[in-house]
């Protein structure tokens, strides 16, 4: 009697752990394709932290009940956020510090991140042990985007989806723009920014001066930008600083100055790791007419410096893997290589994206005509070694009298960017945003 009610006690003793089993399987089995996506953790740099969760399934799902838990140096299983409402099939929802997230994620240490109907009945979780410490703007991404692996990348996809950055996903219309605009540009919900957007532009060039002299605005800018879907590219100034020419050349020495070459690389590397940008424009990428001084033996000439530095920066930028585009202000002039030091063909094995600087008006009301254009776009596609395209840079003004400088219509810039378009260009360039009407060229590369 006593043997019978031991094995019955034991098995009602399992009957329920069967069924708490099944009751836990049965409290997250509702959750199939409910995933953490995305972590931007940044408790360590004092920026914002933020968690993208993705609902990856075909059906809605109900977030009630469940919440989000941290296990890190100092938490065992916090819950740092609490679900409500629904998550539409295919929609993501960012929970941040600045909102619903009640403390930040250091990626600095490890840690670990559940969702879940409590800590221990988790739907998803993920630990950063294997992928160590962010940079500042960067994230922790899914990719595929909603059921791949985690991996780092330099700039998040908050609220988007994760993907490598793919510079033919958009559209090839650029703007260079002086970094005091952007105040205006974020003025009025971002007013000026999504009327660029509207008209084609996806590309801003912005000055370098914004990351080195405004640094919190530039953040926001850039952050807007990505929202709307306009890449950011820095604007970055090479071979000359504070109004004089930096020569790269140890003429004494036959070398290039590495220092030189450093010192940009640095800076480079600051723009894409604590602001997220995708793209590097080069301004200044040669000598001011003297590249043919500076040539102290048949290996170490001014021509090389140029392209050694495009070929040090190309490979410092694949390090990321994330198709961050190199761009390069080119001049449109015979003998670029003897006086500038631009060699268009060597150049071309390490920029993505030829910019040159076709200036069709000039002071005293003098302008090319349009067979000039023509010619010098065809010229940097024809000298590129096959690897960069063209997207011709015009002014958006004319000198109508003396130096005086006045905006153009939006009429005559279309018609500009069609005749670039004639000569072969992928891609159009304004200079820049201040002067002129900017014409809508969503069509422009239509047919």
């Amino acid at each position: 009697m006593k043997i019978m009610k031991i094995t019955l006690t034991l098995a009602i003793g399992l009957a329920v752990l069967a069924c708490n089993k099944n009751s836990e399987t049965e409290s997250v089995s509702g959750y199939n394709g409910l995933v953490i996506n995305e972590i931007a953790a940044h408790d360590e740099s004092g920026v914002a932290s933020w968690v993208e969760i993705a609902n990856g399934s075909s059906s809605s799902i109900s977030l009630d009940g469940i919440g989000l838990y941290l296990f890190d140096t100092y938490f065992d299983g916090k819950q740092i956020w609490t679900g409500s409402g629904s998550l539409a099939a295919g929609e993501r929802l960012v929970v941040s510090t600045e909102d619903d997230l009640v403390t930040g994620i250091e990626s600095s240490a490890d840690f670990t991140l559940v969702l879940g109907k409590s800590k221990k009945k988790a739907i998803d979780s993920w630990s950063n042990t294997s992928l160590g410490s962010l940079t500042e703007a960067g994230s922790y991404q899914r990719l595929p985007d909603m059921t791949g692996e985690f991996r780092v990348l330099t700039y998040p996809s908050k609220g988007k989806e994760n993907k490598i950055f793919d510079v033919s996903d958009t559209k090839p219309n650029a703007v260079w723009m002086w970094s005091k605009y952007m105040d205006e540009w974020l003025e009025d919900d971002a007013a000026v920014l999504k009327e660029i957007k509207a008209l084609g532009y996806d590309h801003v060039l912005l000055n370098f001066s914004g990351f080195e002299n405004r640094p919190k605005i530039a953040k926001q800018f850039i952050a807007k930008a990505e929202e709307l879907g306009v890449t950011v590219h820095a604007w970055t100034q090479c071979f000359y600083k504070d109004g004089s020419w930096i020569n790269p050349v140890d003429d004494d020495n036959n070398c290039y100055k590495q220092e030189i070459f450093d010192d940009i690389l640095a800076h480079c590397k600051k723009y894409i790791e604590e602001f997220g940008v995708k793209g590097l424009h080069l301004d200044y990428i040669r000598f001011g007419g003297t590249a043919y001084k500076h040539c102290p033996s048949s290996e170490i000439t001014g021509t090389g410096a140029v392209t050694e530095f495009c070929r040090q920066l190309r490979e410092f930028v694949d390090t990321y893997d994330e198709n961050i585009v190199l761009s390069a202000a080119m001049m449109a002039e015979d003998n670029a290589s003897y006086y500038y030091g631009q060699n268009h063909y060597q150049m071309g094995r390490y920029i993505d994206i030829f910019m040159p600087m076709i200036y069709r008006y000039q002071a005293n009301n003098l302008s090319y005509t349009d067979s000039w254009c023509i010619k010098w776009t065809k010229y940097f596609l024809n000298n590129n070694n096959g690897r960069a395209t063209c997207w011709s840079g015009l002014t958006t003004y004319n000198y109508p009298s003396g130096n005086t400088v006045v905006g153009l219509d939006s009429e005559t810039i279309l018609n500009d960017c069609k005749v670039m378009k004639e000569g072969g260009a992928t891609g159009i360039v304004l200079f820049r945003y201040g002067y002129g009407d900017f014409p809508d060229v969503n069509e422009l590369w239509n047919d």
